[in-house]
Formats: structure tokens, C-alpha cells, sequence
């Protein structure tokens, strides 16, 4: 039986957790496997229990950088040397220093992907520091993983030919298929359609690009306007940031702020909606873009590398630079007038890629079993 670690210290809630809590259970699934899992707290992972789990706490690592810092690089080689593991696999982008046959980094963070402005400085300074100096996180150490994890294959080439890395293998989260073959596109019979981009307050989610297409359109296409309705996930109550973008628009009527809703009511609003928007400028994955194909709706979306990765072929999708506000104006105004808007998007997958986490652990004994 092979012994490996799983170290996310620092994962504690949302998307990030969701993955570690997946590898848990990929991991601990296979027989061939004994499963020591650093963690901040166990009591998040009652779901994960198994007998062959084994989980070690350190809650005060999250209290500071330094303590990070001491924890990838000394705590983690005595916990190398007393564990004596087959495989390390780091969860959370930072290679530690251990001493370990095999040692694994599974990269998730994008900031190192963005270029940051005067807008994160002033609402989101960890972003913008992120955005300078994470890169150089990744590269410490990064030479010691057999291979790099990511969730697209961009990031993958980036960690790779930037910064060092031997190689990278692609594991994608699992995504649902359409709930419908057919997936309505003209809406030229509607009095109004609607839009909708579910999306936290976060300055590079890019609401902006959206308010002012609906300002140019209000300007320029009145009727046009007066025909959209847009749903939008913030509202005064959801930040800083996002109560500058509310006072700023307020004269848009055809907006409707909502406000963070749980996830059921993000179903129902994507059952309801025509359109989903996600202009987003930073993700390493795109939740939404992969929903929106779950329930089979069209989707207006950055032209950017992770959007088109994350997209994949689909039947209904249509890109924008999400920077050119009029781009997207012209886009909406032209499915009110029922023109021909979307078409079918293609994304051809590298053998680097894995479509699971069965597959990554099947990898991962392949590649052990190779020493």
C-alpha cells in the first residue's frame, strides 16, 4: 500500500475546499492508498472520514504569511522525514520543502494571470499585491514537483515555460451535460429578455463592461434597451466595491441588483433567465460558463483563454472583449432584433488533460510505479 499526503492548510471554504475535500475521497477510494491529510480544521471534513484517513491539524498556519512560510518549509520536511510517504501533494500553489520520492503541487490561485490596476489597489489590495508578487511564490521550489496541477491547460504551459516547472498535467472538474439538446437562440417573439451573471463583488469579475453597454444602449437604442432586462448578483450590502458600482448605475432601471442569493435561487434564476453573461477578466475555472451548459443556455462570454478552455464545444456561445463595452452592446442589441448571434464553439483537449479525479489517482500510481 502507498502512503501519500495531502496538505491544504489553508483551505477552508468555497471552491477551494470543495476540491480538497474531492482528492480526499478520490484518494482514500482506491485501496492502494493510506491518506494523510494536513488540514486547518478536521471538523470540515467529517464527510471525508474513511479508514485508511488519517487527518493532522494546524490551525494557526492560516494566521500569517510567516507562519505559511514556516510550515511549507520547515514543519513540512520534519513531517516528510517522520511520515516517510510516497507521494506529497501539495493543494494550495506553494511546493514545499520536503523529502519525499514523489512530490505533486496542485496549482489554483490566478492572480499571477492578471494585471492589476488602481481599481484593486483601492478596493482590493490583496488582489493587487497577489497579482505582483504571487508568481514568485509558484516558482519557489517548483522544480521539485514531478508535475504541476491545474485546471487548465494555459496555466499548465504558463507554470511550465515561465516558471520552471518539469511538466503539468490537466485535471478539470467534472461538468454536468445539457439538460437539452435544443437550445433556444432567438427571442425575437419576447417583449424583454433577460440576463444574468451570477458573480461575487469582486473587481475583476467586470461589471462594469455590462453597466456600460446598458448606458450606451439607454444613449444610443432606447427601444432596444427598454427590451433587456439584466440579473446581477451584488447590491449595496455586498462590499465597497460593489456599493460604488450600485451608486454609480442606479439610473440604470433595466438592472436589477440582487444581492448574494444561495445556490438554490442561482438555479432558479439560471432556469429563468435567456441569456447568461460572464464577462469575467480572471478565473482559472468559470463556475457559470459550465452551469450555463448544464441548463442549456446560450452565453456571452470574455474572449479570453480560461473562457474558451472552460467552454469547451457547445452549441450556443458567443465571445466579446472584455474591454469594448460597445462589442457587447452591439451583441445584445442584435439578439433583441433577433439576428443570428451564437454559434457553435470547439476546444480540442491535449493529452495532458484528465477528466477526473479516478483518473489523476490512476495517474499518479502509473507515474509512482514508473520509479
Amino acid at each position: 500500500m502507498m502512503k501519500i499526503v495531502l496538505s491544504g492548510v489553508n483551505l477552508v471554504e468555497a471552491g477551494p475546499l470543495k476540491v480538497f475535500k474531492e482528492a480526499i475521497i478520490a484518494f482514500s477510494s482506491c485501496c492502494d492508498f493510506e491518506v494523510i491529510c494536513l488540514v486547518n480544521n478536521e471538523m470540515l471534513f467529517s464527510d471525508c472520514k474513511k479508514s485508511n484517513v488519517t487527518f493532522l491539524e494546524f490551525p494557526t498556519v492560516k494566521n500569517s504569511w510567516l507562519n505559511r512560510f514556516w510550515f511549507e518549509y520547515k514543519v513540512c520536511y520534519r513531517l516528510s522525514q517522520e511520515i516517510s510517504a510516497d507521494i506529497w501533494f501539495a493543494m494550495h500553489d506553494i511546493s514545499p520543502r520536503v523529502c519525499t520520492p514523489l512530490q505533486f503541487v496542485y496549482c489554483h490561485n490566478p492572480s499571477p494571470f492578471y494585471r492589476a490596476s488602481m481599481k484593486e489597489l483601492k478596493y482590493e489590495r490583496k488582489l493587487f499585491l497577489f497579482s505582483l508578487l504571487y508568481k514568485w511564490l509558484y516558482k519557489i521550489n517548483i522544480k521539485s514537483n514531478k508535475a504541476v496541477i491545474v485546471q487548465q491547460e494555459w496555466i499548465g504551459k504558463f507554470l511550465v515555460g515561465e516558471l520552471g516547472a518539469r511538466d503539468y498535467i490537466v485535471s478539470k472538474p467534472l461538468t454536468s451535460k445539457p439538460e437539452k439538446e435544443l437550445i433556444k437562440n432567438d427571442f425575437s417573439n419576447q417583449s424583454s429578455i433577460t440576463f444574468f451573471f451570477p458573480a461575487l463583488d469582486r473587481t475583476f469579475k467586470n461589471f462594469e463592461v455590462i453597466l456600460n453597454a446598458l448606458s450606451y444602449l439607454k444613449d444610443k437604442e432606447l427601444n432596444v434597451y427598454k427590451k433587456i432586462r439584466v440579473i446581477l448578483t451584488i447590491n449595496e450590502f455586498s462590499g465597497e466595491y460593489a456599493r460604488k458600482i450600485v451608486s454609480e448605475y442606479q439610473d440604470l432601471e433595466q438592472v436589477e441588483f440582487l444581492g448574494t442569493i444561495d445556490y438554490d435561487e442561482v438555479i432558479a434564476q439560471y432556469k429563468k433567465c435567456d441569456v447568461v453573461l460572464f464577462p469575467s477578466k480572471l478565473e482559472t475555472w468559470g463556475l457559470p460558463i459550465s452551469e450555463a451548459k448544464e441548463f442549456s443556455k446560450p452565453i456571452i462570454l470574455s474572449d479570453l483563454p480560461y473562457a474558451h478552455e472552460t467552454l469547451g464545444n457547445y452549441t450556443s456561445a458567443t465571445f466579446f472583449s472584455p474591454d469594448e463595452y460597445v462589442n457587447l452592446a452591439e451583441i445584445m442589441k442584435n439578439i433583441v432584433d433577433g439576428k443570428h448571434v451564437f454559434e457553435h464553439a470547439h476546444y480540442e483537449d491535449s493529452d495532458a488533460v484528465v477528466g477526473s479525479w479516478k483518473q489523476l489517482v490512476e495517474k499518479f500510481i502509473s507515474i509512482a510505479n514508473e520509479k
